[in-house]
């Protein structure tokens, strides 16, 4: 999961791509809470992650299916290939894109391969222009170590009862 979030993190603030995200986090309602002042630097995105299916593939790696939404906001964008700032809804739809062009079909090398499933504009009290997009993935999880008891070369008698 921290994988998740860090290559996200990096992909999205990365200066090479152009996409021009600020700020980055975890979702908590942030963009429901705001009236004049957004207290980060915008374009703001955060991550919900909505669902985790897990199953096991042996006693130390787990099967995880992410089902993760990006939450989008700005106030206005400015999009590299003209530089004009956008401060209409038009300046998110842009944003969206751009991040759809560098998400979708992506694969870090430390999860699987990024599928956008779902993407929306999202009404605003006026002040942020707001959009959301759903992304699937799989990968494998190496976290879990379980312990085990050692019988540390002590035999152990077996009877059969032949």
């Amino acid at each position: 999961m921290i994988d998740i979030y860090t290559e996200l993190e990096k992909r999205l603030k990365d200066p090479q791509l152009g996409i021009g995200i600020r700020h980055f986090d975890l979702w908590d309602n942030q963009f429901e809470n705001t009236s004049e002042a957004f207290p980060y630097p915008l374009p703001a995105a955060y991550l919900e992650i909505e669902n985790e299916e897990v199953s096991t593939l042996g006693d130390k790696v787990l099967l995880v299916a992410s089902t993760l939404r990006l939450h989008i906001g700005c106030k206005d964008y400015r999009p590299t290939k003209t530089g004009a700032k956008v401060t209409t809804g038009k300046g998110v739809l842009l944003l969206a894109a751009k991040i759809t062009e560098n998400l979708h079909g992506w694969n870090s090398g430390k999860f699987g391969t990024l599928t956008q499933t779902d993407r929306r504009s999202i009404p605003s009290s006026g002040y942020l222009y707001r959009a959301e997009q759903v992304y699937e993935t799989t990968y494998k999880d190496y976290s879990a170590n379980p312990t085990r008891a050692s019988n540390s070369g002590q035999n152990i008698e077996l009877n059969v009862g032949l």
